[in-house]
């Protein structure tokens, strides 16, 4: 039997501040990249209470080509930072608040 990978996938989670999903989903890229997501809105972040989100993305090949993770403020609905990591091992990270993140040195 052939193995199954995951492709051309965007798989998707999301928390709220004690640690339980409250958002999944598994949708093509193309969707992932041209539709609107639950936390592109800060009314569903609040409402969901939704503070952060882990996704993973897989090319065509099924090649984990990122991982990230975004977390958000619950009560006001606002990005507050994200951590991304590409396949090629480059890591972007973004925090324009203080971090929640920590990295390893």
């Amino acid at each position: 039997m052939d193995a199954r990978a995951i492709k051309s996938q965007a798989v998707l989670m999301g928390f709220n501040p004690e640690g339980n999903c409250v958002y999944s989903d598994i949708l093509p890229l193309s969707d992932y990249y041209d539709k609107e997501h639950v936390w592109d809105r800060s009314a569903s972040i609040r409402e969901l209470q939704l503070h952060r989100v882990k996704g993973f993305l897989f090319d065509e090949q099924g090649t984990l080509s990122q991982e990230f993770e975004t977390v958000f403020d619950v009560t006001t609905g606002s990005y507050q930072e994200s951590l991304a990591k590409f396949a090629d091992g480059t890591v972007r990270r973004d925090c324009p608040q203080q971090s929640l993140f920590s990295l390893p040195s």
